[in-house]
C-alpha cells in the first residue's frame, strides 16, 4: 500500500514528540539496518523512515524505499540550525522553498562554487550548483495551513531557501559568509538537498520542513534547545498529517 506520507527523518529522538502523539501500528528494518515505521493520523496514512545522518544515508533510505513504493508526498523533517541573520529564533518551525548542497560545483575564490559543466539531473540546469526548487504552490499551501492551526500557539511559521552542509557551521564568521553568498538561508541541515535531489529522479513531490534547535554557527551545544525544537517539530508533524 501506498503511503498519503513518508516521512524521513535522521534520527528517532526528532520525531519522538509526533510519533508520541501518532504512534506507528507497525515496524519493519531493512537489511541494512533502517527502521520504517507505518501508521494513521485520522484518513491519512504514513510511513517513517530513520534515515541516519547526511546525505549518503537520506539518499540511500529514500532510493531503498521507492523502488518498492510511490507516496503521494515525501517529508523531509528534523531539526536545523537557524540563521539568527534572517531574524529568526530557536523553536521557529520552516518550510523549504529551495535546497541547495553548497558543496556541489567547481572551486572558486568566493565560498560559493561555480557550476559544474553538466546537470546533476538532466534537463534540470540548476542541480549544476546543487539546488533544488520545492513547488511553490505547495510550500504556500502548507504554510498557510500551519499557520492558521497554530495562531493560537508559540509557534512561529516560516519559509525560505534553506542549504545542506556535510559539516555543521561551528563559527557566527563562517555563518554570516553562508548567509550572504547563498541567497540568505533561513535553516541549514544535513539531509535536505539528498531527498530532494533522490525525489526527483523519480518524479515524487517532497516537501521539507525543520524546526530550529539553535543559531547556526554556534558551537556551544549548551546554547542549543533541541527539547524544546522536538517538541514544536511533533505538533507541526501531526497537523501536517492529518
Amino acid at each position: 500500500m501506498n503511503p498519503d506520507f513518508l516521512i524521513l527523518c535522521a534520527t528517532y529522538f526528532e520525531v519522538s514528540h509526533f510519533l508520541a502523539s501518532c504512534p506507528g501500528n507497525s515496524k519493519k528494518i531493512t537489511k541494512t539496518g533502517l527502521t520504517i515505521i507505518s501508521g494513521r493520523v485520522r484518513n491519512k496514512t504514513y510511513d517513517l523512515i530513520i534515515t541516519g545522518p547526511g546525505v549518503f544515508n537520506t539518499a540511500h533510505a529514500l532510493t531503498a524505499y521507492l523502488e518498492k513504493s510511490s507516496p503521494a508526498l515525501v517529508l523531509q523533517t528534523g531539526i536545523a540550525g537557524v540563521f539568527q541573520q534572517a531574524g529568526h529564533n530557536i523553536g521557529d518551525v520552516a518550510i523549504a522553498t529551495r535546497e541547495q548542497y553548497i558543496h556541489t560545483g567547481v572551486q572558486a575564490k568566493s565560498i560559493e562554487n561555480d557550476p559544474l559543466p553538466f546537470d546533476l539531473i538532466a534537463k534540470k540546469p540548476l542541480t549544476r550548483k546543487g539546488i533544488y526548487l520545492f513547488e511553490q504552490k505547495r510550500v504556500d499551501h502548507f504554510h498557510g495551513v500551519l499557520s492558521f492551526a497554530v495562531k493560537k500557539e508559540n509557534i512561529n511559521i516560516i519559509k525560505g531557501p534553506f542549504i545542506t552542509v556535510s559539516s555543521i557551521t561551528s563559527s557566527f564568521k563562517l555563518a554570516d559568509q553562508l548567509y550572504q553568498a547563498f541567497s540568505s538561508p533561513v535553516m541549514e541541515a544535513m539531509e535536505g538537498a539528498a531527498s530532494s535531489h533522490t525525489a526527483a529522479l523519480y518524479n515524487v513531490p517532497v516537501i521539507e520542513i525543520r524546526s530550529a534547535s539553535n543559531f547556526a554557527g554556534e558551537k556551544d551545544k549548551s546554547k542549543w534547545d533541541i527539547d524544546h525544537a522536538v517538541k514544536q517539530l511533533g505538533r507541526v508533524l501531526t497537523l501536517i498529517s492529518q
